[in-house]
């Protein structure tokens, strides 16, 4: 029986199509389609990643997608390579992670500081105004003398970057085709996922986000509102994949335009 990798040469052969010419309608590295061709899956980035690919290189040479997905779980199955896979969480599930637990906590937190500050209030107003001593003249006096001791100090804009110290805000948007990512967020569990189209994810990032991207033409990245550079970003990646891409507080700086 024909393997999955020799039925997809077979229908590119059949259609007479070129490695490179799947490349370009694709945008999965030439070196990857080989992989594919040969049933070597090793040299993939994994998971959906590999999915996504196979899914793609069938539909450009007309086979059955979903017969080639079939055949792709059965191959790593039998293999060992990679568990087996028949179902992936859509994108929307990651933003779910918090338990009710955080929630409750959140709430309890947000009771104490509004009570503390009705209480401050309350004791504010109700204190007595201080009784007037001093003449009009006097008050003005002290006022001059005050205001040239202790100068107000001049204002300074506070950059976008100062007013989220504690915090990076990544956000990832698929442009016109889909993009395939695994992300790990601090010491979180590591994410995959696919973006569409139109697709926007944000991670809120207080130590490190290290990435895995597959496609990263058709991704566009912003750090704390600010564009990244693809070129700054990822500068030795592979084709259209791009691999332990890590942003930080500390770098951040040097990947945005």
């Amino acid at each position: 029986m024909a393997s999955l990798g020799q039925e997809l040469k077979k229908a590119r052969e059949d259609r007479g199509t070129t490695l490179h010419e799947i490349a370009d309608a694709t945008n999965i590295g030439v070196r990857f389609l080989q992989a594919i061709e040969n049933d070597t899956y090793d040299i993939l980035p994994g998971g959906v990643f590999n999915r996504a690919f196979v899914k793609k290189f069938a539909n450009e040479v007309k086979y059955d997608e979903a017969q080639a997905l079939k055949m792709y779980d059965e191959q790593i199955g039998d293999s060992g390579s990679e568990p087996l896979r028949t179902s992936y969480k859509p994108i929307e599930d990651f933003d779910s992670r918090s338990g009710s637990g955080n929630g409750f906590l959140l709430s309890l937190l947000a009771l104490i500081i509004l009570s503390a500050g009705a209480y401050l209030a309350y004791e504010y107003f109700k204190a007595p105004a201080p009784e007037e001593t001093s003449t009009p003249e006097e008050r003005a006096n002290d006022s001059s003398s005050a205001s040239a001791a202790n100068p107000e100090p001049t204002a300074t804009p506070q950059s976008e970057d100062l007013a989220v110290a504690n915090e990076l805000k990544v956000q990832l948007i698929a442009n016109t085709e889909q993009c395939w990512l695994n992300a790990k967020v601090d010491n979180e569990k590591s994410q995959q996922m696919l973006l569409n189209p139109g697709d926007v994810r944000e991670f809120t990032v207080t130590d490190k986000l290290v990435l895995n991207i597959g496609n990263m033409p058709a991704l566009t990245i912003r750090i704390n509102g600010k564009l990244a550079n693809p070129e700054k970003l990822a500068p030795n990646r592979k084709s259209v994949v791009a691999e332990n891409v890590v942003i930080t507080k500390e770098n951040f700086q040097q990947f945005v335009e």
